[in-house]
């Protein structure tokens, strides 16, 4: 039998319950402890919708919800304010009031847009997340951000507002592409690279059974990421003390190129090729060893994630958005850099000249 895991995790003032496991939307009982059961408003999209959205929906009929739900384009395009305002009319429409819940059914932009819109509506009102890619239950689903993209640039409008419940079953990883199962790896390898040699090590372990896809291995993975990220979290839950900057490792030029592609890359793809000039900074700054950078390197290319830019993607462009980054100033990045699995450090002296050559590093060849 598959483990089945309930954590409660205090991130501050709010808590946010976890469950994971497998065939968790089989009845109602995940949603059944949410407040007063009244109108519940799903969102999600039209990759996940067919085979994860009707189990969701009858989940919370079955808890005692009066359900309506909505579709959207998946995919950065769709985190947008006119998106917001669309989904805002719908809520109206169905008179959603404080009581009111807001599911997201998805990834990462689906759980981020229906994060903002349960911050926003009547000023806050409770919402649940029931992610469906692999980068969505190990990353996106806690931590409290929300946001929409606006002038070209990724979440750059946005709120924290923490979900009360996380419902991730893994099978709903069963018909995700293989493409978006490497993705999602991108962001668990961070994570092990934060955590220590334990947790990259075991990711070296266990590829092979990621891979395949092995329940009980994934109920593992999931576990170990979230315990991981809420770490960070819970010392600085609204990130204003600083503790949470480690979870950008591989972020900011990851952003970068993720911008400079047109979002045609997935994120988890642009955190590799992040992590990949992140370690390659690290090296030249004489803070990480070469053997290190190589088994960070043979790793993502274990899960299948791309350790060279596409020959599509203009490196001049990646440093035009790298600029409009709030970390740029003066002609220096903030970055971090790592010394050894689970020892980082964050740097604002790394010049826009090694940024350069980093990104050079990246061209196939």
């Amino acid at each position: 039998m598959v483990t089945q895991v309930d954590i409660l995790f205090s991130f501050g003032g709010s808590t946010t319950r976890v469950l994971i496991g497998t065939g968790l939307l089989s009845d109602g009982s995940a949603f059944s402890e949410i407040g007063v059961r009244s109108r519940a408003f799903v969102l999600s999209d039209s990759n996940v919708w067919e085979r994860c959205g009707p189990a969701v929906g009858k989940s919370l009929i079955d808890a005692g919800w009066r359900v309506e739900s909505m579709v959207i384009p998946p995919g950065e395009l769709s985190k947008t304010l006119e998106r917001v305002a669309e989904v805002y009319e719908k809520l109206a429409r169905f008179s959603l009031g404080r009581d009111g819940l807001i599911v997201a059914v998805g990834g990462g932009v689906v759980t981020d847009l229906a994060g903002f819109i349960a911050a926003t509506w009547m000023r806050g009102v409770t919402s649940a997340y029931v992610p469906t890619t692999l980068e969505a239950d190990i990353d996106a689903c806690i931590g409290g951000k929300t946001g929409v993209n606006w002038n070209a640039t990724k979440n750059l409008i946005g709120v924290f507002h923490h979900p009360r419940l996380v419902v991730v079953d893994a099978r709903c990883l069963s018909t995700v592409s293989d493409r978006d199962l490497s993705a999602g790896m991108a962001e668990s390898i961070k994570h092990a690279l934060l955590a220590g040699e334990d947790d990259f090590a075991w990711h070296e372990a266990n590829a092979d059974a990621v891979l395949a896809r092995d329940d009980e291995t994934l109920v593992r993975l999931i576990d170990r990421n979230l315990r991981i990220k809420a770490g960070f979290v819970a010392r600085d839950p609204f990130e204003q003390l600083g503790h949470r900057d480690a979870l950008n490792l591989g972020h900011t030029i990851g952003h970068g190129i993720e911008a400079a592609c047109g979002f045609n890359l997935r994120h988890g793809e642009c955190v590799a090729l992040g992590l990949v000039a992140a370690c390659w900074i690290s090296e030249r700054m004489g803070l990480l060893p070469g053997e290190t950078v190589e088994r960070v390197v043979a790793l993502l290319a274990r899960f299948r994630l791309p350790i060279r830019l596409p020959s599509t993607v203009d490196e001049s462009e990646i440093m035009n958005h790298l600029r409009r980054d709030k970390k740029f100033r003066d002609g220096n990045m903030r970055f971090v850099l790592l010394e050894s699995p689970g020892r980082h450090v964050v740097r604002s002296d790394v010049a826009e000249t090694m940024v350069r050559d980093a990104i050079a590093s990246l061209q196939p060849g």
